[in-house]
């Protein structure tokens, strides 16, 4: 897997994944102060996902880069896996599921119940890592500079692991997420970060649609043609 599910607790989405000027504070505390994350109402940022965004996610591990982008507007949605490169691929969910190949200008129809070809995998531990949480996290607070507001975030039931935060309080939405493995000498050791980059709000109904001069294939057709490419 690209990501380690070790760390596999809160993070955003940009996404993942944050509730843009509506209770973002849901719990004041003092920079050092450590907080128990037993329940949802005392995480010291919102879990929500803006009702309407796109953002680009960035995950480095290991010197590797790979992008995502991700957008939102209502119950339409947007990801482009392997964002910018000729491996590029994109999912829509707007008035049906679709499958996007821009290289090979092609797209396919999502049968219901049925997986998109190679989203899983990543799909699972960006929702994972980026849009949810566990809820037995203990939440310190490190303090705020330049707008930028600091937490560790540790499992109740492991010394193992912990990341850093990165809160935008502007945004009102995490932005960067640092995951460290610890030793059984108390080193850390960076292992992967995600972090959201060209944040915006606003987003065109164009993001949603395929464009007009693809053309339509089967999804086995679409799953040969983008393994052959």
């Amino acid at each position: 897997m690209f990501l380690s599910n070790a760390a596999g607790y809160f993070v955003l989405f940009a996404l993942f994944t944050a509730c843009v000027g509506c209770g973002f504070w849901q719990d004041k505390a003092e920079p050092g102060t450590s907080i128990a994350s037993t329940e949802a109402r005392v995480t010291p940022f919102s879990t929500k996902e803006p009702e309407t965004y796109q953002a680009e996610i960035v995950i480095t591990a290991g010197g590797i880069e790979r992008r995502i982008f991700t957008a939102r507007k209502g119950a339409m949605r947007r990801v482009d896996y392997d964002f910018g490169t000729s491996e590029q691929k994109t999912f829509l969910q707007s008035e049906g599921d679709y499958v996007v190949s821009d290289a090979l200008k092609i797209y396919a129809a999502k049968s219901p119940g049925k997986e998109m070809p190679g989203s899983t995998e990543l799909e699972n531990d960006v929702t994972d890592n980026l849009l949810n949480r566990r809820h037995d996290t203990n939440f310190e607070n490190l303090g705020r500079e330049n707008g930028i507001s600091r937490f560790r975030a540790v499992p109740a039931d492991s010394d193992s692991s912990e990341s850093i935060i990165f809160v935008n309080d502007v945004l009102g939405l995490p932005v960067r997420q640092e995951f460290y493995s610890i030793d059984p000498a108390g080193q850390r050791m960076l292992q992967y970060t995600s972090e959201l980059r060209d944040v915006r709000l606003d987003v065109d109904d164009a993001l949603f649609t395929v464009p007009a001069k693809f053309r339509k294939v089967s999804m086995i057709e679409f799953s040969r043609m983008t393994r052959l490419k």
